[in-house]
């Protein structure tokens, strides 16, 4: 009998274990989209730690030059999904105004409060342009 509450406290601990750890990340919703940018439309994305906002997503992109490649992200803070914050560029890092959380620009790493990066997306070039989709 004393055996049987072993193997039961054993097995309530790793159920406690997994069920409040894990993941805390809110997932941003999966939007259809594609998106085409040009030089003219974005001058300042087409040089090296330029960024862009951009519509798109679910509450729209910011588009970053990081010297070789250009990084999307949405612009929906990962901090509370239901709100649908939108976050902003301050120099090097991005921000929600609501929650004060911050992500690094240059990968979208959270930097302060949030767990989760910013959702990217894929980008390609296309000779002198760049398309952005999901």
């Amino acid at each position: 009998m004393k055996r049987v509450g072993v193997y039961i406290a054993f097995i309530l601990s790793l159920v406690l274990i997994w069920g409040c750890g894990g993941n805390g990340c809110n997932v941003v919703p999966n939007v259809s989209f594609n998106i085409t940018v040009t030089q003219g439309s974005h001058p300042n994305l087409f040089r090296a730690g330029g960024w862009a906002y951009a519509n798109g997503g679910v509450c729209g992109l910011i588009l970053y030059n990081s010297g070789g490649d250009v990084i999307a992200y949405d612009r929906c803070s990962t901090v509370d999904i239901g709100q649908r914050n939108q976050v902003e560029v301050e120099g090097f890092e991005v921000v929600d105004r609501v929650s004060g959380a911050k992500w690094l620009l240059i990968d979208g790493s959270p930097s302060h409060i949030a767990e989760c990066h910013l959702k990217p997306y894929r980008v390609s070039k296309n000779g002198v342009f760049y398309s952005v989709a999901n």
